[in-house]
């Protein structure tokens, strides 16, 4: 498109394909311009970019008409007014029209990501939700309504780019997710490496790569469990044996037949007495 052409974003929000415009040119250059370009007061274009740019390389005026009459228009009458001349003259995939319905829809509900209008929102709309909006106004199923209502959300100049083709928007959702799953994978890594300050400031300087560092985590978290793992089974030897010396000890007859069958002296016993207490106590 050349740069002197103003257009509203409604106008926008379908493909623009440089065949039609040839196409166009050739029609034009024979039947003359059977369509007005619609405009709004301000000269910005809301429907006939192809029809513009075809009388631009024919190097004809084109033909317009103003839609607005002393009255501004709002973005859902502009939208409605775009939808009915695009959709009685376009050829669109489902794929474009999923993407077309969620341009719409982020026009109409800016900053909305959830596929309802946010609440206290005017509902003017024909549908409140945004698969029932595709599914009505541009005959889209759920499965792709859903994909390019994502996409739109996390890039809206992705989703614009999709609709040019005819299955750009298979492409673009795989992105989506593939960007989705690095998103994932870089906070779980920064997650590991926030418990290693150290690593993390040497990979962030450079000094480590990713991996070297993620290793390293690994290695001192092995480390760290280990330990951890032998403490336990120590303090739970530790508690086996309290617990069992106190049980014989109110147990007086077991332990008369302990020192009766030389299994423990009189001497071991009393000294175990004096060493309890202090192991206890964290003395040696």
């Amino acid at each position: 498109m050349k740069k002197n052409i103003k257009t509203h974003p409604v106008a926008d929000l379908y493909p623009l394909n440089q065949e039609n415009v040839d196409a166009i040119a050739a029609d034009i250059k024979t039947n003359g311009q059977k369509l007005p370009i619609l405009t709004l007061q301000d000269g910005r274009i809301v429907d006939g970019r192809n029809r513009y740019m075809a009388c631009q390389k024919l190097g004809i005026p084109p033909k317009t008409e103003c839609i607005e009459n002393g009255k501004p228009l709002s973005d859902e009458e502009l939208v409605t007014i775009a939808r009915s001349h695009n959709g009685k003259r376009r050829q669109l995939s489902k794929m474009q029209a999923a993407c077309v319905a969620a341009l719409e829809w982020k026009m109409l509900h800016p900053g909305e990501s959830r596929g309802r209008p946010k609440q206290g929102e005017k509902k003017s709309v024909k549908a409140h939700l945004f698969n029932d909006f595709a599914s009505i106004n541009h005959g889209v199923g759920e499965s792709y309504a859903k994909q390019a209502l994502a996409v739109a959300n996390w890039n809206i100049e992705r989703l614009r780019q999709a609709k040019e083709d005819p299955r750009g928007l298979a492409d673009a959702y795989e992105e989506f997710q593939e960007a989705g799953k690095a998103e994932k994978l870089k906070v779980r890594r920064e997650k590991i490496l926030g418990e290693h300050e150290d690593l993390l400031d040497r990979y962030q300087s450079g000094q480590l790569t990713v991996d070297e560092a993620l290793t390293l985590a690994a290695e001192r978290n092995a480390e760290r469990e280990e330990d951890e793992r032998t403490e336990r089974s120590q303090a739970e030897r530790a508690a086996r044996v309290v617990i069992d010396f106190i049980a014989l000890e109110n147990t007086p007859d077991a332990l008369a037949a302990a020192i009766r069958l030389e299994i423990i002296t009189k001497q071991q016993l009393t000294q175990y007495k004096k060493t309890a207490p202090l192991v206890l106590g964290g003395r040696k």
